[in-house]
């Protein structure tokens, strides 16, 4: 039997996506903070047996605070594959886990019947969507999650149970966990207006979604999980990290890959099935919702999008031998770009200094006397300091989420310069601070040269210390450095 070279296409596609996800897994260093916390979660977990639910005294300004670490077996396994020496574990299993994702677009499209050509752009658009968000991160889980209960909901068989156990993963990797349960709702809404009786589809899809919700419940946080997940709604995080911003045009994985989808379904939508329209919908408020859902829309709706253009089905023909010739030379090349793809990524890969200000970070810890107590504009810089054994508290890091309202009001006032914001500093007792470079705050501390004194900066970042950090005196422990008010 003969390969028809059109149905290659769109896994040669694939690949070239895949392999240049592989070379930032394994290459690239991590751009935020993120990685140094969850690493220094993993091994309290290993070291204490237990979830820590408050954050402690490493951060002065909010010790004691509530915290949901939703990440807690991510965090685990990255902690476990450092110790064991395979480091690389866990940013494989990410870039895997987005391929299964981006795969099963592919297996989707063609179960609607469309073209390899159409498939391979389905898969395209996908891969530009993700690739603001990719990276060695808990929410690529989700990503994946949300691949997997739509493959196995579409099918309408008995497939659809593994949806369960894919959840209790799912709940324990990261919050995301309950856009299972939603989905599976919205498909028994539509089993419900089509049947419009308690048909075989409605209770499958019924009892998927009582075990399913049931299932996220089952971790270590139980319901507090939910609890964390209903409270992101208002959290003030969503107006100061770029990812739970607005989703707009000023986004690339906006415009380049969700926008085409999005237009697809406004003009064609209409010749997609009932069910289609509900989950394009549903997924299209949430795409607005922040951009960081740009990956998850385009995941769930490129197969449905792609499925209603007209010309979006594939015929079978009869080619001559230079046709197939032609083909196969298409698919070489493409094959050939995924080689040159994942080549120029691995090798055009940064160095940790040019992501993040660990040079200045470094000589803070060689050069103070005492613990220092930092503040960083960038509040993700701060888990550096987590990653070394040398003792250091800072007011606020890539944690983000368990910090009360009140800290990132005081956080936004020194970080825009009003009115107070040396007030803060003060009662905190802040004697170093990482700032960006050229920035407001930058400023303001340069002009104080008689309180402030720059003693390290890099690309990123400039660092500034009271005098008194780095004169001579007894250390302190890290344990002095909590009793702030908050």
């Amino acid at each position: 039997m003969r390969i028809d070279p059109d149905r290659v296409i769109p896994w040669v596609c694939f690949a070239a996506i895949e392999a240049r996800l592989v070379a930032i897994a394994l290459k690239f260093p991590p751009a935020d903070g993120d990685r140094f916390w969850q690493r220094w979660l993993g091994e309290r977990i290993l070291h204490e047996h237990a979830i820590p639910r408050s954050l402690g005294a490493e951060t002065f300004a909010a010790a004691g605070a509530p915290w949901t670490p939703h990440e807690w077996l991510f965090s685990l396994a990255l902690a476990l594959g450092v110790d064991r020496g395979i480091p690389w574990a866990v940013p494989l299993a990410c870039a895997i886990l987005t391929g299964v994702a981006l795969a099963l677009v592919i297996v989707r499209s063609q179960r609607r019947g469309v073209s390899p050509v159409l498939s391979s752009a389905a898969v395209l658009l996908c891969g530009l969507a993700l690739m603001q968000s990719y990276g060695v991160r808990a929410q690529v889980v989700g990503w994946a999650g949300v691949a997997v209960v739509l493959t196995l909901l579409e099918r309408e068989d008995r497939w659809s149970w593994l949806v369960v156990p894919v959840t209790l993963v799912w709940a324990n990797l990261h919050a995301s966990v309950f856009l299972a349960p939603a989905i599976v709702l919205l498909f028994g809404i539509a089993a419900v207006l089509q049947d419009r009786r308690w048909s075989r589809a409605v209770s499958l899809y019924a009892s998927v979604f009582a075990c399913a919700a049931a299932a996220t419940l089952a971790t270590p946080l139980g319901a507090d999980l939910l609890r964390y997940a209903v409270g992101l709604t208002t959290s003030p995080i969503r107006h100061l990290i770029a990812e739970w911003g607005a989703t707009s045009v000023d986004s690339a994985s906006f415009t380049l890959g969700a926008l085409p989808l999005l237009l697809i379904l406004a003009a064609f939508g209409v010749r997609a099935s009932a069910r289609d329209r509900i989950l394009a919908i549903a997924f299209s408020v949430l795409l607005f919702g922040a951009v960081r859902n740009v990956p998850v829309f385009a995941l769930a709706t490129a197969p449905i999008a792609l499925a209603a253009l007209p010309v979006s089905r594939g015929r079978e023909k009869d080619r001559s031998r230079v046709e197939r010739g032609v083909a196969w030379s298409t698919v070489g090349a493409a094959a050939a770009v995924a080689v040159v793809v994942a080549v120029l990524s691995w090798r055009g890969a940064p160095i940790a200094a040019q992501t993040l200000p660990v040079g200045p970070a470094q000589t803070l810890l060689a050069e103070a006397r005492t613990t220092p107590r930092v503040f960083c504009e960038d509040f993700a810089w701060c888990s550096l300091f987590l990653a070394d054994s040398r003792p250091a508290a800072f007011f606020m890091d890539g944690r983000c989420d368990p910090y009360p309202a009140a800290i990132w009001t005081k956080y936004l006032r020194v970080l825009n310069g009003n009115t107070g914001w040396n007030d803060v500093l003060e009662a905190y007792h802040v004697n170093a601070v990482l700032v960006r470079r050229d920035s407001a705050l930058d400023s303001l501390l340069s002009e104080a040269p008689n309180e402030w004194r720059s003693i390290g900066a890099d690309t990123h970042a400039r660092l500034y210390v009271r005098p008194a950090l780095i004169a001579t005196s007894p250390p302190r422990s890290r344990s002095d450095a909590a009793d702030a008010p908050l």
